[in-house]
């Protein structure tokens, strides 16, 4: 797209539609956001073409109560498909039936609206099934309603991504569903499907793409791959190019070859980290918990849970270089559902991720998905709003600011500031600048701490942006995360979601007592990130306070989350310290660690109480995303929670019932290295290998530079099925090098690498985290 300026005329070019629509959107925004110190014209031309494929945004209905007002606003859709459309989308998806997991014999489905979507859109010729409590007029208005989405995304220029994630469920065995599906039986299941889907597709034929949950929890089991084959030959004669893109969980190779027989176009849509999002880089490790065990779980999850089971969470083994389907990365809601989001260095990042290893590009489940899910609606509460003033006209429009960073800068990595900065300028006045660093810092904070702590990879139970508490010593938090954990269940043992790069709390305390350093970044690497953080949103708010602008509503609205985020920062950095003298003290039972945990643990839990009083007047004390209560609440009804944990910790005094152990020679060595630790550093430097290679031929890699000892060299195919290996790299003539062996190259996959060592007694990762955490922190090797 360019805007290019002639004297007073300015022309708008686009090799496409799309990049027209870029363009008149454009001017149209600098006309919306000019200010006397930015004037119209602004800084041309501007040229910019996308770095991923597909940047798609999807929107959820998930609840009656809370969703129809914004499904049957037709206003509305106009302003969000104009929103995104001006900030480079170019697709946008709709996703229903995804209201519950587990379909089967399931007492406690209540809304069941558009969980199975056709029979609330149409009838279809030759079945009996329709909604008994639905009329027909309201069914055919919602046909209508999808049509004229549909027309409205094609007006400008975004694909327009139907998402149908449930195909089936317990019809006659769900006494609290608010609606009944009758018709549907064993025999007439897979050809109702089937030309259900041919006459949606006739019906809007604006709709360029259909997303399928393949597995268990999309109502249909594993391995019946005969109900796929029907399903899309629905699609196949449709007559036209429909993209079938199926969610990556116990998606194998057969189910992609179905696809691939159908002859529409095919892609595999897997998680970017979990149900959650992390930094911007793909995880090295996936959690020892998600390697397929022996035995599956059930003959139904006999891939989700059995032998495809390392695809729940990543890409898996999709990557192959001679792949022939899209891979689209999806950002769950897991991490956070409610605060602004909004930093452009972290959005830059995953657009370079996005088509990471001839990837495809990213779709986010935008802000508040899963709101009022499994019949917890709340008319009115998708505003988030209690305090009276402070809600805005649509509930997306709070996140006007995220959309706009996101859309942009996965577009465009090297996006011009002002392209964001006009809208801060216009809405925030003389505090735009404060606004930006505080929430561009604020926004890092809940993504590290997911990827770092991670008790439960499912967003059912993990929501960190309103912790659930996981206590230090054993005891609070075994209902939400038990069943997801190794245990034993305490914070210092939670996995994290890169295990190559980041130890537990627990790890590090063992290494510790033997003496040793950690290759990986530790827990108390992560608190002094988090600290850095708060410190920055601090100063911000600071700033902001003190400007002429400070009461606008926007910026308002911005500064309360950033103060929020910044308490979070504080809380989480504490509690990593607390965990790291926790894990010495089970370890020891030296009762000299009491305290030091203690301290950090108050510092921990004053900073909770700082969240609480900031958010109680604003926030409902009961945002719902689920039944359970780790789905539902705020920062101020969780606080007794985390008050509780601190008494049963200063109890500990008197060791519990336990017998103190006075500290041995092993404890004070572990207690004097962690007193004086150093921080590990990344240094991109020093390391020399090709960024390409032959596969059934070795692959060098060299390192210069000072070192302690020999470094070691990390690697694994792209590949997350696999486990990671390493060798020690020998004496070279210039340094050290290591050669990863021409049998190991001889794969289907890319290669990535990083290397380990000290240096000075300090621990070094090659090429390691930056300090804005967004890059990749391995080298890759293409294979030719």
């Amino acid at each position: 797209m360019a805007l290019v300026r002639h004297g007073d005329r300015i022309t708008a070019w686009g090799s496409d539609s799309r990049g027209l629509v870029y363009a008149i959107t454009e001017l149209a925004d600098r006309a919306r956001t000019t200010t006397d110190a930015d004037p119209f014209i602004g800084t041309f031309p501007l040229v910019e073409k996308p770095s991923s494929r597909i940047r798609s945004m999807s929107r959820l209905f998930c609840s009656e109560e809370e969703d129809k007002v914004w499904f049957y606003d037709k206003q509305q859709w106009r302003e969000y498909l104009s929103m995104l459309a001006s900030n480079r989308f170019n697709r946008f998806s709709l996703a229903l039936g995804f209201g519950y997991n587990y379909p089967y014999h399931n007492p406690w489905i209540t809304d069941v609206y558009f969980y199975f979507p056709y029979p609330y859109l149409m009838d279809v010729a030759g079945y009996k099934v329709d909604v008994k409590e639905l009329s027909a007029e309201e069914r055919d208005h919602n046909l209508e309603m999808l049509r004229f989405i549909g027309r409205e995304a094609a007006r400008r220029g975004l694909e327009f991504q139907l998402a149908l994630w449930t195909q089936r469920y317990d019809f006659d065995d769900v006494p609290r569903a608010n609606y009944t599906v009758r018709g549907v039986t064993e025999d007439n299941f897979a050809p109702y499907c089937r030309d259900a889907v041919a006459r949606l597709l006739n019906e809007v034929p604006e709709i360029t793409g259909l997303t399928f949950r393949v597995h268990v929890e999309g109502g249909v089991a594993e391995g019946e791959y005969g109900f796929w084959e029907e399903v899309f030959s629905g699609v196949a004669s449709a007559g036209r190019p429909i993209e079938i893109d199926m969610h990556g969980k116990g998606l194998d190779f057969t189910m992609i070859d179905i696809a691939r027989k159908s002859g529409m176009p095919v892609a595999a849509s897997p998680k970017y980290i979990a149900e959650h999002m992390g930094l911007p880089y793909h995880q090295s490790a996936i959690r020892n918990k998600e390697y397929p065990p022996e035995i599956a779980k059930s003959e139904r999850e006999q891939l989700s849970e059995g032998s495809r089971k390392f695809l729940r969470y990543s890409y898996g083994d999709l990557l192959k270089k001679d792949k022939d389907f899209k891979v689209i990365y999806r950002i769950w809601p897991g991490t956070q559902r409610v605060l602004l989001w909004g930093d452009p260095v972290f959005a830059a990042g995953y657009g370079r991720s996005a088509m990471y290893a001839g990837s495809d590009g990213v779709e986010w489940c935008e802000p508040q998905s899963f709101k009022g899910r499994m019949g917890t609606g709340v008319p009115g509460q998708r505003f988030s709003y209690q305090k009276q003033g402070w809600a805005t006209k649509q509930d997306w429009r709070k996140y006007d600011y995220l959309y706009r960073v996101w859309g942009r800068l996965i577009y465009n990595p090297e996006a011009p500031r002002q392209s964001w900065m006009r809208w801060l300028e216009k809405e925030c006045g003389d505090v735009a600048e404060a606004c930006e660093i505080g929430l561009s810092l604020g926004s890092r904070v809940l993504p590290l701490v997911t990827l770092v702590h991670g008790p439960s990879v499912s967003n059912n139970h993990y929501w960190p942006e309103i912790y659930t508490n996981l206590g230090l010593i054993e005891g609070s938090g075994k209902r939400a995360y038990g069943f997801d954990m190794e245990g034993p269940i305490r914070f210092g043992n939670a996995p994290t979601f890169d295990s190559e790069l980041f130890a537990t709390a627990r790890e590090y305390a063992e290494l510790l007592l033997e003496g040793k350093h950690s290759h990986r970044y530790t827990p108390l690497d992560v608190a002094d990130w988090l600290d850095e953080m708060a410190q920055g949103c601090e100063e911000a708010l600071v700033t902001a306070r003190n400007g002429r602008d400070y009461g606008r509503m926007e910026v308002q609205r911005i500064l309360v989350d950033v103060e929020i985020l910044a308490g979070l920062a504080r809380h989480f950095a504490e509690k990593f310290r607390a965990a790291c003298w926790a894990e010495l003290l089970i370890a020891s039972r030296a009762s000299e660690l009491i305290e030091p945990m203690l301290d950090h643990a108050r510092r921990s839990v004053d900073a909770w109480r700082r969240i609480a009083a900031v958010s109680r007047d604003l926030y409902p004390d009961d945002m719902t995303y689920g039944p359970q209560p780790w789905l539902r609440g705020s920062w101020h009804t969780r606080l007794p929670e985390i008050e509780a944990e601190l008494l049963d910790l200063e109890a500990l005094r008197n060791i519990g019932g336990t017998e103190s152990v006075p500290t041995d020679d092993r404890t004070r060595t572990a207690i004097e290295l962690l007193k004086c630790r150093r921080p590990t550093r990344a240094d991109g430097s020093g390391v020399t290998a090709p960024t390409s290679f032959v596969g059934g031929q070795p692959f060098r890699v060299s390192f210069t530079g000072e070192t302690d000892a020999a470094p070691v060299l990390h690697y694994r195919h792209v590949n997350q099925a696999e486990r990671w290996k390493s060798m020690e790299m020998t004496k070279a003539a210039h340094g050290y090098a290591a050669e990863i062996p021409a049998d190991y190259t001889q794969s289907d996959y890319h290669l990535q690498f990083f290397v380990s060592l000290t240096c000075k007694g300090e621990a070094i990762i090659t090429p390691g985290l930056e300090e804005d955490l967004a890059n990749e922190p391995y080298f890759t090797a293409l294979q030719n």
